[in-house]
């Protein structure tokens, strides 16, 4: 019983960061279609600056993102 209450507990903390991204500023995508109206996939740099990720943001200007 404690073993799965356990494993129950830890699947609830790390399913969010497993889930799909929701098309909002800021969130993870692959390309144009997987972010919202009004908003496009380009390249953010993340941390020291040397790792790029793809994020949706409104390609205008510059934008931050804070991500864990």
């Amino acid at each position: 019983m404690r073993r799965s209450l356990l494993s129950l507990l830890l699947l609830a903390l790390f399913l969010p960061a497993l889930g799909c991204s929701g098309g909002g500023e800021c969130d993870t995508c692959s390309s144009d279609s997987d972010c919202k109206n009004g908003l496009v996939c380009t390249n953010f740099l993340d941390g020291d600056g040397n790792v790029v990720s793809q994020r949706c943001g409104s390609g205008l200007g510059a934008t931050t993102c804070r991500v864990r």
